[in-house]
């Protein structure tokens, strides 16, 4: 187990994973989810994926203007949103940390 684990609270909230299809970025965030949730023993962590190409109306929906974007919804009703593949391994971190 990584060290940084502990620097990530067990998450109550759902992860949603917005992605264009089978897009490079979209594969690529995919993975770069995965492996930081296994690393950092959030296995546990309710993560849906929204494929844009297959609904395209979720894109309004979300409000969302990039892909690939990794939303956490809040109790308010507002999103925090990382956009791009979540290739910066710090960033993700601070992002699961979040609550």
């Amino acid at each position: 187990m990584n060290d940084s684990a502990d620097a990530c609270p067990q998450l109550q909230q759902e992860l949603i994973l917005l992605v264009t299809g089978d897009a490079p970025r979209s594969r690529r965030a995919r993975q770069n989810l995965a492996r930081a949730l296994e690393q950092l023993d959030l296995g546990d962590i309710a993560t849906r994926e929204v494929d844009l190409v297959a609904d395209p109306a979720q894109t309004l929906a979300y409000g969302i203007f990039a892909t690939p974007a990794l939303l956490r919804p809040g109790p308010n009703g507002q999103a925090d949103v990382l956009y791009g593949d979540l290739s910066e391994r710090e960033m993700l971190e601070r992002f699961l940390a979040q609550q």
